[in-house]
């Protein structure tokens, strides 16, 4: 009779002290949505060769990045491998939409980093050199807070 009650205590203590099963995590989505567009209104010849120009971004091996809509007074850090190319603290304009423009060097890849949210994302070298233009658009609530368009045409900046 010990036996018996002796067995079932410890094959009870067995079961108790199983691993505990763990169900898959779901996974979260990590790429930002992507968006390829050139059929916007395009700013004129002036105000972009004036951007440019402003820039030093007349090369082929620069990209321009411009933060666009829903930035509240965020600091965004902007670099590369080589650098930290800006540290913005970014306002968007309710009227033009637009909070900040920087050049970047398109032969590396670059990190736009939000620190209000802990939150980055990475802008392909090989992407960025296809592309003039590269706007980012924040997304409050995503689980990757960015949209990024790229694009080859200048939307007016006024």
């Amino acid at each position: 009779m010990k036996k018996t009650l002796l067995i079932i205590a410890t094959a009870f203590l067995m079961t108790m002290c199983s691993t505990t099963k763990t169900s898959k995590s779901s996974t979260v989505d990590t790429k930002p949505e992507v968006q390829y567009r050139d059929g916007f209104k395009s700013a004129s010849d002036k105000e972009k060769n004036a951007l440019l120009k402003k820039l030093n971004a007349a090369d082929a091996n620069s990209s321009i990045v411009i933060l666009t809509k829903n930035y509240k007074g965020e600091k965004i850090v902007i670099s590369n491998e080589k650098k930290t190319l800006e540290t913005i603290t970014a306002i968007s304009n309710t009227k033009s939409g637009f909070a900040a423009v920087t050049r970047i060097d398109n032969t590396v890849d670059t990190k736009i980093f939000d620190n209000y949210t802990k939150k980055e994302v990475i802008l392909p070298a090989k992407e960025a050199q296809k592309h003039k233009y590269i706007y980012v658009m924040k997304k409050p609530g995503a689980p990757i807070p960015f949209l990024i368009t790229y694009s080859n045409t200048l939307r007016t900046l006024e």
